[in-house]
């Protein structure tokens, strides 16, 4: 039911945000710049684009953007990419280096413009700038602004709104109580639209943004249960374990290996013992015609 907590301490706050951006890239440009789907609309695509940036020193570690998505729209207006940048500690935001990826994107894709965020998830209350130029004798020849994006009690209303499973996780960031952060993240996501695995999926990441010490685990299983969670759970994991078998059968028909009457047959048998769900069988034998 719950990952063993080292499964959340083993994620780095980098790849799980990469991982959530790449499934979701709709609801990413809906939460970091709503305007832009207010102006414009939802866009007809939404690509994630290449993630390692053409730098000159390719030895530095951590000299990659986070996530880069490239929106366009039907009416043909000019599209939109979307640079998300990670920090989890506010005093190494460098938007220095943010203007290189924001440069380099703008070479490598002439026709789109780019939004740059700064994402930083440090829970302290250090401020950081949204600007950065550069100025020569008495001129400035190079200048930046980003959207800095923390998520504080002011947004989390907003974010809880949204059905949205990028929301759905950003929200742990600002609920002080790290049980409840994630209970109610993995709520607000089995509401949101996706795929059902996906909550096993992100689990150990909700728990790794909200910082759950692995004191809190029974607290957190027992909250599961409190709040149904772990049956949602549970039959995720058998809806999968039926799909696969389904999976198989139809792999098999399709080799020679098994006629259809034959695996019609055993579908049934499936169907009929509770090894799989009737939907699913319903599904497969509807295939199998």
């Amino acid at each position: 039911m719950v990952p063993p907590m080292t499964d959340s301490e083993d994620i780095s706050e980098d790849r799980g945000f990469k991982a959530l951006f790449s499934a979701y890239p709709h609801e990413t440009i809906e939460v970091f710049v709503p305007e832009l789907l207010s102006e414009r609309g939802k866009p007809i695509t939404v690509t994630v684009l290449q993630q390692e940036s053409t730098l000159p020193d390719l030895g530095e570690p951590n000299r990659f953007l986070d996530v880069a998505l490239l929106a366009t729209w039907a009416d043909g207006s000019q599209a939109v990419i979307l640079l998300v940048e990670h920090w989890s500690e506010a005093r190494k935001v460098d938007l220095r280096r943010v203007n290189w990826y924001v440069a380099d994107l703008a070479l490598r894709h002439s026709g789109a413009v780019v939004f740059p965020v700064v994402l930083v998830t440090d829970p302290s209350a250090q401020t950081v700038s949204d600007r950065w130029d550069m100025s020569v004798a008495g001129m400035t020849v190079a200048a930046l602004r980003v959207r800095v994006f923390r998520v504080t009690n002011v947004e989390l209303p907003r974010l809880r709104s949204l059905q949205s499973r990028v929301a759905a996780m950003l929200t742990t960031l600002a609920v002080q109580d790290a049980v409840d952060a994630v209970v109610a993240a993995l709520e607000h996501m089995a509401r949101s639209p996706g795929p059902l695995d996906d909550l096993e999926r992100f689990l150990p990441f909700a728990m790794k943004l909200a910082r759950m010490p692995e004191s809190d685990t029974p607290r957190f299983r027992r909250r599961l249960e409190e709040a149904g969670m772990v049956n949602v759970l549970t039959e995720m994991k058998e809806e999968a374990k039926a799909r696969g078998q389904v999976a198989e059968i139809r792999r098999l028909v399709e080799r020679g290996v098994l006629t259809r009457e034959a695996a019609r047959a055993e579908i049934n048998d499936l169907t009929e013992t509770g090894a799989i769900p009737r939907e699913i069988g319903q599904e497969a034998l509807s295939l199998l015609k």
